[in-house]
C-alpha cells in the first residue's frame, strides 16, 4: 500500500487551499447546507414573531407597580393579527398610543397592544409602570408588544438550524486543515453498511476504509454518503490524514466539491461552480439577516 501511495504526487505541507475550495468544504456538506437553510427560514420567524413578543414584561413589571391616569391619543390597527388559519384572517391586534404624567409633572408617552380590543381615542386609561421607572409603562391589562410570550417558541427553529450547521462547519474545518497539512494515504474498503438515513430517496451508507500511515500502523476512517460510486470505483481510494494523529483522516472523494490533486501536486477544485454555489447560500442568509438586524434593531 505504501508503494502505491508513493506513486501519487502531492505538494508537501503546508499546501495552499484556494478560498473557493475552503468555502465548498465548509458550506457544501449536507449538514452545513441543511442547517443553513433551516437557520435562514427560522430567523424569518424570529424577526416577525420574537421581536414582536411581550417576553420582557415578566421582568420589567415584577414587584410593586405604580399607576397613573393617562389619555389615549390614538388607536390603530396593527399590521399583524393573532390566530386564524387557512380560511380565516385571525383576530386583529390594535396599537393604543397614550400619554400620561408622572413624577414632577413630566409627561410620558407609550404604546400598548390589545388583541381584538379597541379603545376610543381621547378616553381615559390607567397606566402602570415599575416603581420609579415611568419610562417603562403599559396600559393596565394590555401588553407592550403585539404578541404575548407564546411566539417565543419559534426561536427553536433557528437554534435547530445552528445545531445542525455547527457540526457541518466543524467537519469542513477538519477537511480544510487536512487539505493544507495532511499526508496522502490510500484506503481500501473494509466494510459497507446501510444506515437508516436517506438523502433524495437514496440510502446513506457507512463506508469504512483501512489504511496504513507513515508510522507503519493501520488505521480506519469512516465516510457516510448516499453517492457511494466515487468511493468504490477503485481498489484504493485517496485520503488525507494528520501526520501527528494518523487516526484523524478524511476521504478525498467524500469532500464536497470533490477537490483534486493536479499533476503538480496542488489542490484544485473538482467542481468550481458547486463550490461557488455553496458559498452563495450562506452569504445570502447571513448578509440578509445581518441587514434585517441592523434595520430592525436600530430603526
Amino acid at each position: 500500500m505504501m508503494d502505491d501511495r508513493a506513486s501519487i504526487g502531492v505538494a508537501p505541507p503546508p499546501r495552499h487551499v484556494p478560498l473557493l475550495i475552503r468555502a465548498g468544504t465548509i458550506f457544501g456538506n449536507p449538514l452545513s447546507l441543511f442547517g443553513c437553510v433551516f437557520f435562514g427560514f427560522g430567523m424569518v420567524f424570529f424577526w416577525v414573531f420574537v421581536l414582536n413578543s411581550d417576553f420582557t414584561s415578566w421582568l420589567d413589571f415584577r414587584g410593586e407597580l405604580e399607576t397613573a391616569q393617562g389619555q389615549l391619543t390614538a388607536c390603530e390597527k396593527a399590521s399583524m393579527s393573532e390566530g386564524g388559519g387557512k380560511h380565516s384572517r385571525g383576530t386583529p391586534i390594535f396599537a393604543h398610543h397614550y400619554r400620561f404624567t408622572a413624577g414632577s409633572d413630566q409627561q410620558y408617552e407609550g404604546i400598548s397592544y390589545a388583541k381584538g380590543a379597541r379603545y376610543e381615542t381621547g378616553s381615559a386609561v390607567t397606566v402602570e409602570y415599575p416603581e420609579g421607572k415611568p419610562e417603562i409603562s403599559r396600559i393596565k391589562g394590555l401588553r407592550v408588544r403585539p404578541f404575548d410570550a407564546g411566539p417565543m417558541l419559534v426561536v427553536i427553529f433557528p437554534l435547530v438550524g445552528l445545531g445542525v450547521m455547527v457540526p457541518g462547519l466543524l467537519m469542513g474545518h477538519k477537511a480544510n486543515r487536512l487539505l493544507a497539512t495532511g499526508m496522502l494515504g490510500l484506503g481500501r474498503l473494509k466494510s459497507k453498511e446501510a444506515t437508516n438515513m436517506k438523502v433524495n430517496d437514496r440510502t446513506v451508507y457507512k463506508l469504512t476504509f483501512e489504511y496504513e500511515a507513515h508510522d507503519g500502523a493501520t488505521y480506519e476512517v469512516v465516510a457516510k454518503t448516499s453517492n457511494t460510486e466515487n468511493l468504490t470505483d477503485d481498489e484504493y481510494e485517496g485520503l488525507l490524514y494528520d501526520p501527528y494523529r494518523p487516526s484523524y483522516a478524511v476521504m478525498m472523494d467524500s469532500l464536497p466539491g470533490s477537490p483534486k490533486i493536479d499533476g503538480l501536486g496542488h489542490i484544485r477544485s473538482g467542481h468550481p461552480l458547486r463550490d461557488l454555489a455553496a458559498l452563495l447560500l450562506p452569504a445570502v442568509v447571513f448578509v440578509g439577516h445581518g441587514i434585517a438586524a441592523l434595520v430592525l434593531l436600530t430603526g
